[in-house]
C-alpha cells in the first residue's frame, strides 16, 4: 500500500474518531442542559420523556457503531443532529450564538465522520484488491 493511501487511511480513521468525540460531546451537552433545566429532578425528567431516552439510546448505539467505522451509524448520527437544526431554522427559533457555533462545530465533525467512514471502507477495499493481486 502506498504512502499516500496510508496517510488517507489515517485521516479517515481520525475523522471517525472525531465523530465519536462529537457524539459523546452531544450527549454530555444535552444531559448538561437537562441538569440545568431540571436540577435535582433530572433523572425523573429524563425517564418521563421516552423520546429523550430513545434518542439517547440511538445516539449511544451510533457512537458504538463508529468504533466499527459503520457508515450507517455515522449517517444516522449526522441526520439525527441535522434535523432539529433545520427544523429550528425553518421555525425561526435560532439558539443563542454560542450554542449555534457549538452546533455547527459538532455538525462539521459528524459530516467528517460520514465522509471518513465511506473513505475508510473505500481504501480498505483498495487494499484488499491490491493484496489479492499480489
Amino acid at each position: 500500500m502506498s504512502n499516500q493511501t496510508t496517510t488517507s487511511l489515517r485521516k479517515a480513521e481520525q475523522a471517525v474518531v472525531n465523530g465519536i468525540y462529537a457524539g459523546i460531546a452531544w450527549l454530555l451537552l444535552d444531559f448538561g442542559l437537562l441538569v440545568r433545566e431540571h436540577g435535582a429532578q433530572t433523572i425523573t425528567a429524563f425517564a418521563s420523556r421516552p423520546e429523550m431516552v430513545v434518542g439517547s439510546v440511538i445516539v449511544i448505539a451510533c457512537v458504538a457503531g463508529l468504533f466499527y467505522k459503520s457508515r450507517t451509524a455515522a449517517s444516522i448520527l449526522f441526520v439525527l443532529f441535522l434535523i432539529p437544526l433545520v427544523l429550528r431554522a425553518v421555525q425561526g427559533a435560532f439558539p443563542p450564538a454560542m450554542m449555534m457555533i457549538l452546533s455547527l462545530v459538532l455538525l462539521y465533525f459528524f459530516l467528517a465522520a460520514v465522509l471518513g467512514t465511506f473513505k475508510y471502507h473505500a481504501l480498505i477495499d483498495v487494499k484488499r484488491e491490491a493484496s489479492r493481486s499480489d
